[in-house]
């Protein structure tokens, strides 16, 4: 769609909060949106395909995560927001940023909305960066190119655009030529002693027309400014490309973020899904150099994966990380979830250690402590505990067994559960360990979409065993193997009965120790900030 359009503001009324803190806080209190947001919640905190500890939309849609900082003592977290009152004879898709914050980037309580569109269509993705009296959101407009909004009050309500934007105008055609000589899409922002720098994830189709090796198809590109208003395109921020990630894929939602002795780059592909790329960064020339880049959806993009990464630095040489996620049901009025916030930290020899943030602990509620199991061969262990929002950690020694078998979700005539299975590679050269998440059998509704098995690989401990931690939280499954990999499913559980646990060891005798579960809380036991 031609740039030269004009769009009319967002017919959602912008409500303006002053005062301190504590004015704020009362004043939400009285919002219009936040009432509907309470309804909403009031409402469908009972339905049993809505998670209670990860956050969702609180009026419907919920897609990417943008601008993870931390202002005056929180976190603050943004996302593309679909609001149902936006009149749907003008688009049904209008996008705004949601907001939420969090004092432990676990327990997300509910804002009003960020931004709202007005000379642009819709308020893509984008980032923030936190200075000294400020918050600077830097985001895609739609058919408009690169905006900028500033915020400085306590709980960043009040956004105001940039008078120049756009800051960076989309080029005539850039949408439907391949980008020459760049393309503006999902951007990042960050600051050093030279100035502000920005990134834009794009979404090239003309590789062989600019010059560009069609096996390379993965670009970032780079802006520089002094002041914001005025920018200058440098390139690209990886001269040599991103040999690591197959072709075919693209940069949107970039994140770059120092990590350990380098740099990681995180972004979200239309075709794969979420990826994290290692490297070094030149700081002289601002140039970055890919070395190993990861996956987080093992299978396609598709239903039931991970979406875009949203990332901040934890100050200490690692990342907290958040993707959104897609259902593979319909299950309205929502649509959509966040992940658990992860903690990523340099592993041994260039990995990555994967975490669940630290106060994901602060949810568990009762805890059965089982301790030791000595599972025989190809009996099924049914454990006493049971339910549907828990945390389940062990740790795990297959001996010579082939694999584990833990079921989740288990309906006590197994008409429904979940598998997720454990495989040791005993005595191969290359060790090949993995993890699965099965969902065949996790419903009996007939229109949940099918998904292969989700496959994530892991190296064991020098003795040969592996911490194995499984979160479950209603229609989210995430499976943390030994700090190494994560995989995630969604799984829409039918009957009340679906919440046993067994424990089965496949092949041979497997041993289990430090089998700890803990039943779950949830984060929206208020609704005030």
């Amino acid at each position: 769609m031609p740039a030269c359009i004009e769009y009319r503001p967002s017919s959602i009324e912008k409500e303006i909060f002053e005062g301190d803190l504590e004015e704020q806080k009362e004043k939400l209190k009285t919002s219009a949106q936040m009432k509907a947001y309470r309804e909403y919640r009031e409402k469908y905190k009972d339905s049993p395909w809505n998670p209670v500890f990860h956050y969702y939309s609180p009026d419907g849609i919920i897609n990417d995560p943008n601008g993870l900082c931390f202002w005056k003592g929180r976190y603050h977290i943004f996302y593309q927001a679909f609001p149902p009152k936006e009149n749907p004879d003008y688009s049904a898709h209008r996008v705004h940023w949601g907001h939420a914050v969090s004092t432990d980037l676990v327990h997300w309580k509910d804002l009003p909305l960020a931004l709202y569109p007005d000379l642009e269509y819709a308020c893509y993705s984008g980032a923030t960066l936190v200075e000294e009296d400020r918050v600077v959101a830097i985001y895609h407009g739609r058919w408009k190119g690169t905006m900028i909004a500033y915020a400085k009050d306590p709980l960043l309500l009040n956004w105001e655009k940039e008078p120049k934007n756009p800051v960076i105008p989309l080029l005539p055609d850039a949408e439907t030529n391949g980008g020459r000589p760049y393309g503006l899409f999902d951007p990042y922002l960050w600051k050093d002693e030279t100035g502000y720098y920005s990134l834009s994830g794009c979404l090239y189709g003309d590789q062989e027309k600019r010059g560009i090796d069609p096996k390379n198809i993965m670009v970032e590109q780079m802006f520089t400014s002094k002041d914001l208003k005025d920018w200058t395109y440098i390139g690209e921020l990886a001269p040599g490309g991103f040999p690591q990630i197959p072709a075919g894929n693209d940069g949107a939602c970039p994140y770059f973020v120092p990590f350990g002795d380098g740099y990681a780059l995180f972004n979200f592909s239309h075709l794969d899904g979420a990826y994290l790329t290692l490297g070094g960064f030149d700081k002289n020339t601002h140039r970055f150099y890919p070395e190993r880049s990861m996956r987080f959806n093992h299978g396609p993009r598709a239903c039931s994966s991970y979406q875009a990464p949203c990332a901040m630095s934890d100050g200490n040489g690692g990342a907290y990380v958040i993707f959104n996620t897609k259902d593979a049901k319909k299950v309205p009025p929502r649509n959509g979830a966040f992940s658990l916030m992860y903690h990523m930290t340099p592993g041994a020899s260039g990995t990555v250690r994967i975490d669940p943030a630290e106060a994901v602990d602060s949810l568990h509620e009762k805890e059965t402590e089982i301790g030791e199991l000595s599972l025989k061969p190809f009996t099924e262990e049914v454990l006493s505990a049971r339910g549907n929002k828990l945390d389940i950690q062990m740790r795990v020694d297959l001996k010579k067994a082939r694999a584990l078998r833990l079921r989740v979700l288990r309906s006590d005539d197994l008409a429904e559960y979940t598998d997720i299975n454990i495989y040791m590679s005993v005595g191969a050269k290359i060790p090949h360990n993995a993890v699965t998440i099965d969902t065949l059998v996790s419903s009996l509704c007939p229109d949940v979409r099918g998904r292969v098995p989700e496959t994530a690989y892991f190296d064991a401990d020098e003795d040969g065993t592996m911490e194995l931690r499984v979160v479950i939280d209603k229609c989210m499954i995430e499976v943390f193997a030994n700090h190494q990999n994560v995989v995630m499913q969604m799984v829409y559980p039918s009957r009340s009965d679906s919440d046993g646990i067994s424990l089965t060891a496949m092949g041979s005798e497997v041993q289990i120790s430090d089998l700890k579960i803990w039943s779950m809380g949830s984060i929206y036991d208020s609704s005030h900030v």
